[in-house]
C-alpha cells in the first residue's frame, strides 16, 4: 500500500470536488463515478509495476472505496439541485410567499 498519507486526503478530496462540478455543469450523475472507478482501477494495476512493496488488491479496493464515494456525491448533489430547482419554480409560480405556501389557501390550490 502506499505510505504517503497525502496520496489519500488529495485523491478523497479531489474526487469530492470535482465529481460535484462535474454533476452541476454536465447533468450526468453517473457518469463521474464510473470514470473515478475505471481511473483508480488501471492506477491499481499500474503503480504496482513502479514501487515494488505495493499490490494491487488494496489499491482496487481504495478505487471502490472512491467509485463509491463520488457515487454518493453525485446523488447527494442531484438531490441538491433538484430541490433548488423546485424552490426556484414555486417561487416563479407565486411570487409573494417566497417558496412558502399561504395557509389559507386550499391544498387543491397550493400545489400546481
Amino acid at each position: 500500500m502506499i505510505q504517503n498519507a497525502s496520496f489519500y486526503i488529495i485523491s478523497i478530496l479531489l474526487v469530492i470536488i470535482v465529481s460535484i462540478l462535474f454533476v452541476m455543469s454536465v447533468k450526468k450523475y453517473i457518469i463521474m463515478p464510473l470514470i473515478v472507478f475505471l481511473i483508480m482501477g488501471l492506477t491499481a494495476f499500474i503503480v504496482p509495476n513502479f514501487i515494488e512493496e505495493t499490490n494491487w488488491e488494496p489499491l482496487m479496493g481504495y478505487a471502490v472505496f472512491l467509485g463509491i464515494l463520488s457515487l454518493i456525491v453525485s446523488i447527494l448533489t442531484w438531490l441538491y439541485i433538484r430541490g433548488r430547482r423546485r424552490k426556484k419554480e414555486v417561487a416563479a409560480e407565486d411570487p409573494g410567499t417566497d417558496g412558502m405556501d399561504a395557509p389559507e389557501q386550499p391544498r387543491s390550490n397550493r400545489r400546481r
